[in-house]
């Protein structure tokens, strides 16, 4: 009587093969979930930046303080998607804010202070 004491071969190919497909069928999903997560932290942060800038205006004037235009540094830890950041202001009361980003599922995220909206682009 002979007793086997391990695997055979096509055995452990065929193990392998199947940890392959599943690691293979998980990667997708998860690259897409880090993009997920790359453009909401980025959103987040120019959001960040808005109320940092909002909580600057002059109470009596409602003026902003315009020698602001970078938003890379200074209002907290930037997300690693954010390559760039600025800040424009197209009037005495209003202020744009861009970042562009690396690695997430869009390329640019832009807030308008006229009418409060965040905006995701390709």
């Amino acid at each position: 009587m002979w007793i086997r004491a391990g695997f055979t071969l096509m055995e452990l190919l065929i193990v392998m093969a199947l940890l392959g497909l599943f690691l293979v069928l998980s990667y997708f999903p998860t690259a897409t979930a880090r993009k997920k997560a790359h453009l909401l932290a980025a959103e987040s942060y120019v959001r960040n930046v808005a109320l940092a800038l909002e909580a600057q205006r002059d109470p009596s004037t409602g003026a902003l303080p315009t020698h602001l235009t970078d938003c890379l540094s200074g209002f907290g830890q930037r997300p690693k998607a954010v390559t760039t950041c600025t800040i424009t202001y197209p009037s005495a009361l209003d202020f744009v804010i861009e970042a562009s980003l690396n690695g997430a599922l869009l390329k640019k995220v832009v807030y308008k202070s006229s009418d409060g909206t965040l905006t995701s682009l390709p």
